[in-house]
Formats: structure tokens, sequence, C-alpha cells
């Protein structure tokens, strides 16, 4: 039986695993953690890579994003992600050329399908719920290694959101004693960590701003019927439509105070679809809208670095939008003043990184460590993340 003090003792292999809100693969990081003198652990990551998800899962897990599935269905998801997630192991293994046994850990952040961090009322209960499947206890039966998963739900039951959750990596890893820094991660939704210069982590700030590529992949699989908009080619070759791009300036969501947090329950097909119902006309090119959602994609993480952060910070980008060059342009020209670099600058490779980050809040599960940030999440006290299963 690991203990926490016996974990923390020395190096460990960690394999982090991330499916996002895009839909888009799976994510497998593998990293040796190190223990130094200080209380962050040095990182070396070993190998990365993702697979896509197969056709049939995609759209099943859509389905039931969309609310279009039953429970059935839900239950089937939920154990064909720890198979995919299983393969994404193995991968990441070979890649590094290190057998699975050789993994002390896997931290799975699953997938999410729902997220109402806001308490509803069922009967004389107030309850606020976040769900992301793919079973944690089928994952160690496949892989025959301790699985950390179920991130979220512990901050949400003291009161937080249960996102973002990055935060306690990017302070540990990205802040700077003489600079500003705006981490940001740009997934199916976007979110960011404000670092003052000198910030210290009961005083740091983080929250989603938006989506992220959700409505760029939305509007792309309605008029193109592919996935996502590889290296926003087909954003390129639109213009912005003024009027649609008004209306989804309007979202209350961009400019609410934090502590914030959404997904796929907000930024839904029938989101994308109300919108353009009078601000787009069939006549028009299809590579509008899509180039419009892109900008105002850029436009909603730029205002929120207005309205909370500094507008003269540095960047530190990170996620799969990164590879998106319209959408990088965009934000680049509503932040002129800033500084706008990937992860990859400061050592974190851009596509690996929320993997490396569940990974990290794996290692810290297991060595009984809290993972939130209260400041971030609006949690009453710091938990310790997670669910730990055992092959």
């Amino acid at each position: 039986m690991i203990t926490p003090d016996s974990w923390l003792a020395e190096p460990r292999i960690i394999c982090g695993l991330m499916s996002g809100t895009s839909l888009d693969g799976v994510d497998a990081a593998l990293f040796r953690c190190t223990p130094s003198a200080g209380a962050v652990p040095s990182l070396e990551l070993l190998a990365f890579c993702t697979i896509p998800l197969p056709d049939e899962l995609f759209e099943l897990t859509r389905g039931i994003i969309n609310r279009t599935e039953n429970v059935d269905a839900l239950s089937l998801a939920h154990t064909a992600f720890s198979s995919v997630f299983a393969d994404a192991v193995r991968a990441v293994c070979d890649q590094a050329g290190l057998p699975m046994q050789a993994v002390d850990a896997i931290g799975s952040h699953g997938q999410t399908v729902w997220h109402q961090p806001v308490a509803q009322e069922i009967d004389s209960l107030r309850v606020a719920s976040t769900l992301q499947i793919g079973s944690p206890s089928a994952l160690a039966q496949l892989t025959g290694i301790p699985v950390v998963a179920d991130f979220r739900p512990a901050d949400v039951a003291v009161g937080g959101q249960g996102a973002p959750l990055v935060p306690l990596f990017d302070y540990h890893f990205f802040a700077q004693p003489g600079r500003d820094v705006v981490a940001l991660n740009i997934g199916g939704m976007a979110n960011i960590t404000l670092l003052p210069a000198g910030v210290d982590v009961s005083q740091v700030r983080a929250f989603d701003t938006g989506p992220g590529n959700v409505l760029i992949d939305l509007a792309t699989l309605k008029f193109f019927g592919k996935r996502f908009d590889t290296n926003g080619s087909i954003a390129r070759d639109g213009i912005v439509l003024p009027r649609l791009l008004d209306t989804l300036k309007k979202e209350p969501f961009v400019v609410q105070a934090p502590p914030k947090s959404t997904g796929r329950e907000l930024f839904t097909k029938d989101y994308l679809d109300k919108a353009l119902e009078y601000n787009y006309m069939s006549t028009q090119p299809a590579e509008d809208p899509v180039r419009t959602v892109t900008e105002f994609t850029a436009w909603s993480i730029a205002e929120n670095i207005r309205l909370f952060g500094k507008p003269g910070s540095l960047v530190v980008a990170s996620g799969g939008g990164t590879k998106n060059p319209v959408l990088m342009e965009a934000l680049a020209r509503e932040l002129p003043q800033a500084e706008i670099v990937t992860s990859d600058a400061l050592g974190i490779p851009s596509d690996a990184k929320e993997a490396i980050c569940f990974a990290y809040l794996a290692y810290r599960t297991l060595g009984g460590l809290p993972g939130n940030v209260p400041s971030v999440t609006g949690a009453a006290r710091e938990v310790t993340l997670g669910v730990v299963a055992l092959p």
C-alpha cells in the first residue's frame, strides 16, 4: 500500500489523460516527476501522443452532451472511454519505449458530459453537479495501473465551481516574480489563470472565459461536415458577419465576474443555430460564420483579460486552439499590448499541457496534497481531488 510519504519520497512516472470538450481525441502525456528541495517537483516529459476518438463513440458522446441519448448510451460510453483511455496509455508507453508496468499511476480527467456548478433545487436540497465519464475502475483493470480520476466533484462538494483545475499547475510552473502572466488554455472552452508579478497562490484567480474551439468546431461540422477547422483554413477564406458577431458579443457569460465556469451545456448546437437564425443567410458563403465565431472566440478571451486581468501581460497559450493561426492572429489584434507565446517557450508542450496538468494533480492526490485553489473555484477550502482505483 502506497502512503503519501512513500509516494513523495522518490521519482514517479505518471501518465496523464485528457479528453476535452472538443471531442477531438485523447491526449496522453507520460512524464517523470522528481521530488526537489522545494515544494514543487521537477517534470520531465517522456512522451506525448494523441489518439483520435472513434467515430461511433464521438457521435454517441455528442448525443449524450446534446441530450438526445438515454442513460443506456451514457453507461456504454462510460465504459467505452475506459478502453480508449487504455489504448492511449499503451500508445504513449510504446512511444517512450517503456513497458506499462513502469508507470506508477494514471491521472485521467475523463470526458465531461455535464457541468452544472450553479446549485439547483432537488426536493429540499440545493445541489451542484459535474460528470466526467470513463470508468477509473475499468481503466485500472485494463492497464494494471492505479488510476486517479473524478477530480472535479470534491471541489464542487465544498462550494466550488469544480473548474478550472489547471491554476495550481499554472502557478507552480508559469508564475514569474517580476512579470504579470496570463496562462491561457484554448480547448473546447477557453480558460485563463491570472498570475500577477509575485502573486501568492492564495491570490490566484482563474476562470473560463467562454468558448475555445467549441463554436468553431460546431460551425465547421454544420457547414462542412468536418470535426474542426484544420489550421484555420476555412475561417481564413471567410469574412466577419457584423450582425452575427454583435449578437454573439451579447453573451452574458463573457462579462460575468469570476469565479465562473461553463461548458457544452451552454455553448451547444442549438446556441449556434439560434445565433445564426436572423444573422446569416444560406446565400452567404459558409466560410463566413466560421470566420465570425473564430473572431468572437478571440474577442471573448481578450475581453476577459481586459476586464479582469492586465492587457499588457505575457500571455502563455496552450491547447488545441493554438494550432489555429486565424484565431491566434485575431487574439493578437485584440491584445496589442500583450506578448503572446505558447507554453512550449516555457518548457511545457502546448498540446500536452492539460494532460500533464491532470497527471500532476494525480501526483498530488497520491501524495495527500490539495489540488484546488479556493480563490479560483470559490470553494470553501482546499481539498484533495479525485478517487483512486486500484488494479
